[in-house]
């Protein structure tokens, strides 16, 4: 029963996936940041408590995000958790952290899909213990190492609460013993895609490192080419990212303006008992109507979000 009922919740997951074009880092034990982090424009909120704080301050940090995760949420950013790997500080992390209201945590150095299972089934049960639906919490795991990369598809599809894949470059980097730029990193973050794709999940991050973040101009231009290639949103670590980010996530008026050319074109040549039709002289058909389809529906996405 239960297992119908956590994939009943993953199908309307992946049906109503969230819009995230930009994810924002703070320091979950920086109180002046927490302070303006519904002020900043992301789609989301990651509250970390793994990388940008320090070991001796995990404690405090965990249970600062606790009581911040109450304090933010309803705002019109998302509020996520980035918890610990190391198994001991995991299970405290996301002791301390779930609650109504809270969407989500994002897993870090996961290899295989065991600590996800394990994972899936401590959440279950404090979602049960503190009245919340199961499935609330959604998970997106992080690959930071090649033997991750090359498990993504069991990784990816090892839990029901998986919402998105996200290829830590600058980890992956490290690990793989490459320079992280956008010629290393682009073909690893594809396979990433692909596999996040094929489960039906959000492939996360940009065509390059998200480490300099001098350039919002550069950043736009990734993101847009990103987009091309599938990714639907990435993580920044400065607020100064985040409007680059949620234009190069964002169809553009000229892309909105085409895509319902499209489907117009398109459903007038079914009406009158063609397979296909063409526009400026290109061939469009059923594929190029779906994801004018897509188009539409993550532009109405935005606009919602916008009017909220």
């Amino acid at each position: 029963m239960k297992n119908q009922q956590l994939k009943s919740n993953k199908s309307q997951l992946k049906s109503e996936a969230p819009l995230w074009r930009s994810l924002l880092y703070m320091p979950a034990n920086n109180e002046k940041f927490l302070a303006k982090a519904q002020s900043r424009g992301a789609d989301a909120i990651i509250l970390d408590l793994e990388d940008s704080v320090a070991p001796e301050d995990k404690l405090k940090a965990r249970e600062i995000c606790k009581s911040a995760i109450q304090k933010l949420v309803g705002g019109p950013s998302d509020i996520l958790v980035r918890i610990n790997a190391p198994l001991g500080l995991l299970v405290r992390d996301i002791e301390a952290v779930i609650q109504h209201g809270l969407r989500g945590l994002l897993i870090p150095k996961v290899e295989s899909a065991g600590i996800l299972i394990a994972m899936d089934e401590l959440l279950t049960s404090l979602e049960q213990k503190r009245g919340m639906n199961i499935g609330q919490i959604m998970t997106i795991p992080m690959l930071e190492t090649p033997k991750a990369l090359l498990s993504a598809e069991k990784i990816a599809g090892s839990i029901n609460r998986n919402i998105g894949l996200i290829l830590g470059g600058e980890d992956f980097a490290t690990s793989a013993g490459l320079y992280p730029s956008a010629e290393t990193l682009s073909y690893p973050k594809i396979q990433m895609a692909l596999a996040a794709k094929a489960a039906g999940l959000m492939p996360l991050g940009i065509l390059d490192t998200v480490a300099d973040f001098s350039d919002a101009d550069y950043m736009f231009e990734v993101a847009k080419k990103s987009a091309k290639f599938g990714f639907e949103g990435a993580t920044c670590i400065h607020p100064t990212m985040i409007d680059a980010l949620n234009r190069g996530f964002s169809p553009t008026c000229e892309e909105v303006n085409e895509a319902e050319l499209i489907i117009e074109v398109m459903e007038d040549a079914w009406q009158n008992n063609h397979g296909a039709a063409q526009i400026n002289g290109k061939m469009i058909d059923m594929p190029v109507y779906k994801r004018a389809q897509a188009v539409l529906r993550r532009a109405e996405l935005i606009k919602e979000k916008q009017s909220h």
